[in-house]
């Protein structure tokens, strides 16, 4: 079968993690790159031995590309891939998708007119474990949902560079960790979110960085979640918890940090069953399953419509972060930055 040829959007660390990946698969190619800053352009050309954009017009007029995977600030995201997505690019976009409910609105109108792929990278979705668990949610195995709660972390901050730069891309520890749990939590429950509450160590201005957070979710069923996430300690002994009016269930996994495996436990009336994963490389997963859709061999998720309610819920937890007040969910359209 013929190789589908990808273009890259920045080349930073996540960038280059992709690249990592996407080097396992036979039938990808990387055909471009486009960067912001001769540096990165001439690191790339060096890394990949690939044609170079300065200009984004440029990148995006080139017949060859298929699809276009963006890994740029948070803020670039939205008029970015609504840019590929208008020039009939299938788009790969990093989370958070948008930053605001007006610009989620217009990638998915946009994407459905064109008619091409538009996916976003929560690479939790694609673990064979978590996906079982989303099935037994959905065939009622564990009864109704009452709580889920998720805990994710790292042992560094980061805060440098764009990540810091909060007026634009978010509270950080929130929107780099915190949306993750937001997304599992929608996820799992099938549900929108109803209402968010944020308390966080940092992040209520532009200036404060944001280091941790705790997030609470109601669900209309009356499921709650919480979501803790930190970058003050390590990310090895991270874990989910779902519990069921019947069944709970218990993931522990050493990710983002450590080394990716994953060891899941489920409970019922006094019986326990065990099943543990290897590590396993998410990110070459997400782009092996979304190169197959753009082959026609699968259908992509999460897609831009099943991320809308995340966008929809981090919305509201940067509001009631920033406010110090719980949020109904909707309620607020945009929050900061650039207006798009």
């Amino acid at each position: 079968m013929t190789a589908v040829k990808w273009g890259l959007v920045g080349f930073g660390e996540q960038a280059k993690r992709m690249v990592g990946s996407l080097k396992k698969l036979k039938d990808v190619e990387i055909a471009g790159v486009c960067c912001s800053s001769e540096e990165r352009g001439q690191e790339a050309k060096e890394f990949l031995g690939v044609r170079v954009y300065g200009k984004f017009a440029d990148f995006l007029s080139d017949p060859e590309i298929q699809v276009v995977y963006i890994a740029t600030p948070h803020h670039l995201h939205t008029p970015q891939a609504f840019k590929a997505v208008e020039a009939g690019k299938n788009v790969l976009v990093e989370k958070p998708m948008a930053l605001s409910m007006d610009g989620a609105h217009k990638l998915i109108d946009a994407a459905g007119k064109k008619k091409v792929i538009l996916g976003v990278n929560f690479a939790l979705r694609q673990h064979p474990g978590l996906q079982e668990i989303k099935r037994d949610i959905q065939d009622k195995c564990l009864g109704n949902i009452i709580q889920i709660h998720a805990h994710l972390s790292r042992s560094t901050c980061q805060g440098e560079g764009w990540r810091g730069d909060q007026f634009h891309s978010g509270p950080m520890c929130l929107m780099d960790l915190g949306v993750q749990g937001i997304d599992l939590a929608v996820w799992f429950t099938g549900e929108r979110a109803q209402e968010v509450a944020v308390i966080g160590r940092g992040g209520r201005d532009d200036h404060t960085l944001n280091v941790s957070a705790m997030v609470s979710i109601y669900f209309p069923s009356g499921a709650q979640a919480a979501v803790s996430c930190s970058n003050m300690s390590g990310g090895a002994g991270n874990f989910i918890a779902v519990r069921g009016s019947e069944k709970q269930v218990l993931v522990e996994m050493n990710w983002p940090e450590g080394d990716g495996s994953v060891r899941i436990r489920k409970a019922q009336s006094g019986r326990e069953e065990e099943k543990r994963y290897d590590p396993m490389d998410l990110c070459m997963v997400t782009a092996q399953n979304f190169n197959s859709a753009v082959q026609g061999q699968m259908t992509f998720s999460p897609c831009c419509v099943e991320t809308y309610p995340v966008v929809e819920a981090t919305c509201a937890a940067i509001e009631s972060l920033k406010g110090g007040r719980s949020i109904r969910a909707g309620q607020v359209l945009r929050v900061f930055g650039m207006r798009f």
